[in-house]
């Protein structure tokens, strides 16, 4: 009987989702027909907010809701991509149950894909094999991912944290950097000696790790913040406003 109860369960979530299947299906087939993004294309994850009834518990509202500690709204997970220059969203892919919430980009499915790999080939695959950069971040982010891509002739940029398969991250985290703007890399090269991935950490506030299969480690436009610090020895001095000027490469400006 509790077999049953769970498989009503999940027909009843499915049966709601169709509400809104189609939609969300016309729109990725219009956009993928009549919109032209940039050479840019971001990949990243969004929450439509909803404050209504609803999840797994009961047969109503929303079938799955999502609420984390990282994001400023609850409601609908929405996986996505946009275009870089205008930041007009090209496709949409709806987190439609607890399974797929939880699946980190570290989790591989059948075919040895991470499944965040699997989730950002099926954003960018109308605009496949057209040489655009994509960025994206740690969850889709991994060794594996710039390898499909570049598979897909795409090419890709994205933050590793958790996806360090193959990522030289023991070696780039203890190279010694002096100060803010400091950068230091691996190039990846294939049988044929050709260089086709770069590796990188660059220096800001805390290191950042990068994996790159496009762009450089060549001087990128220098990031300009303004903050308030104690100028001088005296600790009684007031505040000052200065500008901070952090040197960053060309792959960390690109993303």
């Amino acid at each position: 009987q509790a077999v049953i109860v769970v498989l009503e369960i999940q027909a009843a979530a499915v049966a709601r989702w169709l509400l809104i299947d189609e939609f969300v299906n016309n729109f990725n087939e219009h956009r993928a027909k009549n919109f032209i993004p940039s050479e840019l294309i971001c990949v990243d994850e969004s929450i439509s907010r909803w404050y209504g009834q609803g999840g797994e518990w009961i047969n109503h509202g929303l079938p799955m809701y999502v609420a984390m500690d990282r994001k400023p709204e609850n409601g609908c997970e929405i996986q996505n991509a946009a275009c870089g220059r205008s930041g007009v969203m090209i496709r949409l892919k709806i987190v439609k149950t607890a399974t797929e919430a939880e699946a980190l980009g570290t989790t591989e499915d059948e075919s040895g894909l991470l499944h965040g790999t699997k989730v950002l080939k099926e954003l960018i695959e109308p605009w496949a094999f057209t040489n655009r950069m994509v960025c994206a971040d740690s969850y889709f982010a991994s060794v594996g991912t710039a390898e499909e891509l570049l598979k897909l002739r795409t090419r890709f940029i994205g933050v590793v944290k958790t996806a360090t398969r193959r990522f030289p991250m023991q070696l780039l985290s203890t190279k010694e950097l002096q100060q803010r703007g400091d950068r230091y890399g691996l190039v990846s090269k294939n049988a044929d000696g050709i260089p086709y991935l770069l590796s990188f950490v660059w220096m800001d506030r805390d290191r950042r790790y990068f994996i790159a299969s496009g762009s450089s480690l060549s001087d990128g436009t220098p990031i300009v913040r303004t903050r308030w610090r104690q100028v001088g020895d005296d600790p009684e001095a007031d505040p000052t406003r200065v500008e901070l000027t952090i040197a960053q490469p060309k792959a960390a400006e690109v993303y």
